[in-house]
């Protein structure tokens, strides 16, 4: 543009923004925001634009205290205009907002549990957290450190720590007292049950409370922490590698609890049995082994530490005894593993160690009579949607189908099709191995009424071992790992 866009603002000509290319509409909204007579220049194009084009009146003054009342009216009045542009609030904007406009503050108060909410699709909170420490506005401090949101309430205690430790014991009587959903404000209704905060996320505190010299605090929570809690993240926090941080008093401190924290670890106890017998009572390493036995003794394919430090540990162990318990035999053992999983027999079932799953769709897999049957399944996934660990409870197949009549897997890739499911994986002769097997019998299909079945089923129960790789065939677009990754 070979004109002065500010001067033609500034006189209202305002026609040219509507042919403007993106580019040059975004330069120019910083432009005017940053000219030394942006007042002049936004009252001139404001009375001309404010209704043909808001957006462009709202990115060039939401933060300008002179227009607080024009941001506030035009958008965030009306609740349906207020819904979307909330949404539209990064948390740079959520900045510039509390610091340069008193419309930030009273968007805050008026829209609290949005922004401090620690489920939301954008994180605010650092943001404002933040800026009630650097305004110091005990008002707001005080309103965050007992915010009904008990993982926000962390985040906020785990920021004063780190960066304002001199305040501790001004905003809490006793920090550790607000790890519930008990605020102890005047006029709170009490209850017999409060809400436990994420036993990560006091596991972690407390860890952070012992290397910021407070010891006291520390063993306040642990002695909380083994009460209250069925498991917890202390031994894994207080041996972590993440910081060198007063090593040695947190070495100390597992060394004289080794054995509790050995019992209670929901992601370190298999890494403490490697590396730490001589500090743990012999008859709880004793118990611990006859549970993970199954999946040592022929040397580890998988690493159990990956299962355990997900979180599955305990369920792992819980499902072996179940089922070891519910089988005839008592064979167990190593079977095979692939890309995304190990294998082991555990009396007449299978479990599944696994590592990731192909497909990253939100139902990994439907449940067809052409599908094994998964008796028990549980998928971690990261913030992506992909699978980061995981279990599956099958039963032990030993009818292989590699020697069946090659038109069954045509079959089955028929009756796949008027399932409305399309296969993106191989049967038989795969580079991984089979992924299909024969039930013992076609009465063991994955169905309500496995009577039903094709005839070719009842005489060839062939079925998918590997419950993955599975999606309508409509889908265009499926979410799949690529190879390598």
């Amino acid at each position: 543009m070979a004109f002065n866009t500010l001067e033609y603002l500034r006189d209202g000509k305002v026609d040219f923004i509507f042919r403007s290319t993106r580019y040059d509409y975004e330069h120019l909204i910083k432009n005017v925001r940053n000219a030394p007579n942006r007042l002049e220049i936004i009252n001139g194009f404001l009375p001309k634009l404010k209704e043909e084009l808001p957006s462009f009146c709202y990115e060039v003054t939401y933060d300008i205290p002179e227009y607080a009342d024009y941001v506030y009216k035009s958008f965030f009045e009306d609740k349906k205009k207020k819904q979307k542009k909330l949404k539209e609030i990064t948390p740079s904007m959520l900045n510039n907002l509390l610091n340069n406009t008193p419309l930030g503050i009273k968007l805050l108060y008026e829209n609290f549990n949005y922004f401090m909410s620690s489920k939301g699709e954008t994180n605010y909170i650092d943001t404002v957290i933040k800026y009630a420490f650097d305004s110091n506005n005990k008002e707001l401090l005080h309103k965050i450190s007992r915010h009904k949101d008990l993982h926000t309430r962390f985040i906020f205690m785990e920021y004063l720590i780190k960066n304002h430790p001199e305040q501790i014991d001004l905003i809490y009587d006793d920090i550790t007292k607000y790890t519930t959903s008990v605020t102890y404000d005047n006029y709170e209704q009490l209850t017999f049950l409060p809400h436990l905060m994420d036993a990560k996320d006091i596991s972690k505190l407390a860890v952070l409370l012992l290397i910021n010299n407070r010891e006291n605090d520390y063993e306040k929570l642990k002695e909380y922490i083994l009460k209250e809690y069925k498991s917890n993240y202390l031994a894994s926090e207080l041996l972590s590698y993440r910081t060198s941080a007063k090593k040695e008093i947190r070495e100390k401190k597992f060394d004289k609890d080794a054995s509790a924290l050995f019992s209670s670890s929901a992601d370190y106890r298999y890494s403490l049995f490697l590396k730490h017998k001589d500090k743990i009572r012999q008859d709880l390493l004793k118990d611990f082994y006859k549970v993970i036995k199954y999946y040592i003794e022929e040397g580890e394919k998988f690493s159990l530490e990956s299962i355990y430090h997900v979180g599955l540990g305990d369920l792992l162990e819980e499902w072996t005894e179940k089922y070891m318990d519910l089988s005839k035999t008592r064979e167990y053992g190593f079977i095979g593993g692939g890309t995304t999983c190990d294998c082991y027999r555990i009396g007449d079932y299978v479990i599944k160690l696994v590592k990731t799953k192909w497909s990253y769709e939100d139902v990994i897999c439907p449940n067809l009579y052409l599908i094994a049957k998964n008796y028990e399944e549980i998928y971690l996934r990261d913030n992506r949607g992909i699978v980061s660990g995981g279990l599956e409870v099958q039963k032990y197949l030993t009818r292989k189908a590699n020697d069946i009549d090659p038109k069954y897997f045509r079959y089955f890739d028929l009756a796949l099709d008027r399932l409305g499911y399309k296969r993106t994986d191989t049967l038989t002769g795969g580079s991984c191995g089979e992924n299909t097997m024969l039930l013992d019998t076609y009465r063991d299909a994955d169905c309500k009424d496995p009577e039903r079945v094709p005839v070719w089923f009842r005489k060839c129960p062939l079925v998918l071992v590997d419950r993955d790789r599975i999606y309508p065939k409509d889908k265009v677009y499926i979410k799949q790992l690529r190879s390598g990754y």
